[in-house]
């Protein structure tokens, strides 16, 4: 890879162009019903898109539940293959800036079941598994994961 992956804020148009059809694995396709809800997550200073030469390569950031409490979202387009180590590097670094930016003490997200990869990635990203979350998203099982953040 030339050059690197820039991080600019995340907007709606991020999320809609790898949503629709691009995305990373078929594990994590959405439906389409969902896409509606994309425009929730371009919050400034809680997302994020790692771009390489004008392409969405990654989107991410947190979303506040309650005080100290954030689910954490990463959507990722299939060029995320061509930089997988620096993809997955922005990744992390982009989600240690916003946990100590908004001062977050429970991170939590969620992995289908059946995408080995997601989970894979979240233990990487120092989630636990908290258990499996029964017909969540789209009637399927998902399972919850979740860091707690001790602050000095």
């Amino acid at each position: 890879m030339k050059g690197n992956l820039s991080i600019i804020p995340f907007r709606t148009e991020h999320g809609l162009t790898m949503t629709r059809g691009i995305m990373n694995d078929p594990n994590v396709q959405i439906d389409k019903v969902w896409e509606d809800h994309l425009h929730h997550l371009e919050e400034p200073g809680k997302s994020f898109t790692a771009v390489y030469n004008g392409d969405c390569i990654v989107s991410g950031g947190v979303t506040l539940l309650w005080e100290g409490v954030y689910e954490g979202w990463v959507i990722a387009s299939n060029k995320v293959w061509d930089h997988p180590v620096a993809t997955a590097r922005v990744v992390k670094k982009a989600l240690e800036q916003l946990i100590e930016e908004n001062k977050i003490v429970r991170l939590q997200t969620t992995v289908k079941k059946n995408f080995k990869l997601g989970h894979r990635f979240a233990k990487w990203l120092g989630l636990e598994n908290e258990g499996i979350m029964k017909k969540y998203i789209s009637n399927q099982d998902h399972i919850r994961y979740a860091r707690i953040v001790k602050w000095v």
